[in-house]
C-alpha cells in the first residue's frame, strides 16, 4: 500500500530494508525523500523509560538502524514523511517520548486499535487551523483509521503537535524546517483512493520542488 500511494502519485519507491553497519548518508544521498513506515512498538529504553507490562513486540536491528537514518533525514534538506511507528521513530530519535500504551495510560481513552478494515476511518483527528497538515486536507477535521496502543507524548525540540484525536492524543507531529517534514499517527496508505491521498500528493509535490 505504501509503493502503490507512491506511484499513484508520481513518485518511485525503493525499500531501504534494516542494515546493521550502514553507510546511512550515502543510503540518504541515494533517494529525494525518505518515508518512515509503519511497524512494531519502539524500544522504550531509547528514549529513556522502562517497559510497561503491555509494551509490544520490539525490533532492536530496526530501530537502530531508523534512529540513525532518522537523525540524518530530519536534518537533512529532502522531505520526510512518518506513519504510524514512523511518527513515533523520528519522534523518539531526536529527544522526544512516547506513550507506551495508551489504554492503561491515557485517562479515558477512545478505541484507537480498530477492528475494522483498514481502508475504513474509525474516529476524528482534529487539525490546527493554519498548520500544514490543515492547508493539505483544507478543513479542520478528517476521520482516520488506527492501528495502534502507543502515541507521541512529548514532542521533541521542533516538533509540534497539530493534530489530535478525541482524547488529545497526538495524531500529527510537524517539524520546524523549511522543508517538507509531517508525521501522521494513522496508515493513510490503506485510505489512499480517498482524501488521504491528499497527503501523499503533497510528500511527492514537495520531492519535485
Amino acid at each position: 500500500a505504501y509503493t502503490k500511494s507512491i506511484q499513484r502519485n508520481g513518485g518511485t519507491p525503493i525499500i531501504l530494508p534494516p542494515l546493521f553497519d550502514a553507510e546511512y548518508q550515502q543510503l540518504y544521498d541515494t533517494v529525494d525523500a525518505v518515508l518512515f513506515t509503519g511497524g512494531p512498538d519502539v524500544d522504550p529504553i531509547l528514549y529513556g523509560e522502562e517497559p510497561l507490562p503491555k509494551q509490544g513486540a520490539i525490533d532492536p536491528l530496526r530501530d537502530d538502524f531508523e534512529f540513525k537514518l532518522a537523525k540524518i533525514a530530519l536534518a537533512g534538506p529532502k522531505p520526510v514523511l512518518g506513519i504510524c511507528r514512523g511518527l513515533q521513530t523520528l519522534n523518539a530519535a531526536v529527544g522526544g517520548t512516547l506513550i507506551q500504551d495508551i489504554p492503561s495510560q491515557v485517562k479515558d481513552p477512545i478505541k484507537h486499535a480498530q477492528e475494522a478494515k483498514a481502508y475504513y476511518g474509525t474516529h476524528h483527528v482534529r487539525l490546527e487551523p493554519g498548520s500544514m497538515i490543515y492547508g493539505i486536507f483544507g478543513k479542520d477535521k478528517v476521520v482516520s483509521n488506527s492501528f495502534h496502543h502507543q502515541a507521541c507524548k512529548d514532542p521533541a525540540p521542533g516538533f509540534k503537535a497539530t493534530g489530535w484525536a478525541e482524547d488529545d492524543v497526538i495524531e500529527v507531529l510537524e517539524i520546524d524546517s523549511p522543508v517538507w517534514k509531517l508525521c501522521v499517527q494513522w496508515h493513510p496508505e490503506h485510505m489512499a483512493e480517498g482524501e488521504m491521498n491528499k497527503l501523499f500528493k503533497a510528500f511527492i509535490d514537495a520531492c519535485k520542488k
